[in-house]
């Protein structure tokens, strides 16, 4: 592996926050190469405590401090890992580009923001390497929600010259980019991923997910339960948007929906996933003959039986394109801290559809 050019390392952990994904990239002006991906788990005990602060939309200066260094640490360990694995030496000549584990997102209030925690200087000092970290909030400071950071990367890995494409990816939280042939693209956030179908698994079922969507598959989807969480205001925002697990968490399940079977709870959740980004893409009147999913939802073969359902289509994983469909968003960081360090302007895309430019990112180095 040459190592006298510049190497870029993606690292994140979404809304899940059960792993610290990492990719190693080649970033030219006309290719972004996949090289290595590596995902380090995170410790049940610091991901319950992610999960507490999260939900219970609070936490002390010093239990907030402690959490911040204390997933700092763990992405310093994932990306220190495949440096190892990899065998890259001269790490002044490697840029870190990390998402973060986002604790808050709120886009909509007067004094919008987004917080991530996961300090970027542990990471630098640890590892030698450049770190560029919070990227949304220049986004937002722009006009811009924060996220999705993705859609503009998308479009920069997916086009294809001959056909559009609709990229789908299903972490906690969904998002898709339509990609027309000519490059030009539209991304926005959907509402829930695996955010709900995982709440109810932990909550209630004691488990992390429904593996492969097995449970579900044997459900019944509950019509009722299902339109009353459609109805919600978020679903009904025209344009573009995002959100988080501020809204789509365990409380947002309707407590009549709880009480019935197990199975046909994870049905209607899963069913409320799949409809709900189907909703989105056809309101929005995008092609839809050329779908591909990325994240952890992709693994989950009963949405992705109903999310080809509702889209009437055909649908396939990245990996149909050669990709890893686990290592797409952290490679979308390891993009951008290639734009930030060589002072590429980003697009930040308004609620009115205008596009800015902006250099997202602060920059963390080592002496």
């Amino acid at each position: 592996m040459p190592t006298k050019t510049k190497l870029y390392i993606g690292a994140m952990s979404g809304t899940s926050h059960d792993a610290v994904d990492v990719s190693l990239v080649s970033i030219t002006k006309r290719n972004i190469n996949l090289d290595a991906f590596d995902s380090v788990k995170i410790p049940k005990n610091l991901s319950d405590e992610i999960s507490k602060t999260i939900n219970n939309n609070a936490a002390s200066l010093s239990d907030l401090g402690e959490l911040d260094k204390k997933v700092g640490l763990i992405f310093s360990k994932a990306v220190s890992r495949i440096i190892n694995k990899n065998v890259l030496k001269n790490p002044e000549d490697i840029y870190v580009g990390i998402s973060g584990q986002t604790i808050r997102h709120e886009p909509n209030i007067k004094n919008n923001f987004s917080m991530q925690i996961g300090d970027p200087n542990i990471i630098s000092a640890q590892t030698g390497t450049t770190v560029i970290s919070d990227f949304r909030n220049m986004h937002i400071a722009k006009g811009g929600e924060g996220a999705p950071l993705v859609p503009e990367f998308h479009a920069q890995l997916f086009r294809s010259k001959k056909v559009s494409r609709v990229i789908i990816n299903i972490g906690g939280i969904s998002n898709y980019t339509f990609i027309k042939s000519d490059g030009s693209y539209f991304g926005t956030d959907t509402g829930p991923g695996n955010a709900l179908m995982d709440a109810y698994c932990l909550n209630v079922l004691g488990l992390n997910f429904d593996r492969n969507g097995a449970i579900a598959q044997k459900g019944n989807i509950l019509d009722k339960e299902l339109k009353k969480m459609l109805s919600k205001p978020f679903f009904k925002r025209k344009g573009i948007k995002s959100t988080g697990k501020e809204l789509f968490n365990f409380n947002f399940i309707p407590k009549n929906l709880l009480k019935q079977d197990k199975k046909d709870v994870l049905a209607t959740l899963t069913e409320l996933t799949a409809i709900s980004i189907s909703n989105a893409i056809k309101k929005a009147g995008h092609d839809v003959k050329n779908v591909y999913v990325c994240g952890g939802g992709s693994n989950n073969k009963t949405l992705m039986k109903r999310l080809s359902y509702h889209l009437d289509t055909e649908i396939n994983s990245t990996t149909a394109l050669g990709l890893n469909p686990q290592a797409i968003e952290s490679m979308a960081f390891g993009w951008l801290a290639y734009r930030r360090i060589n002072n590429i302007p980003s697009d930040v895309r308004l609620k009115n559809n205008r596009v800015i430019k902006a250099l997202l990112g602060s920059v963390s180095k080592t002496i």
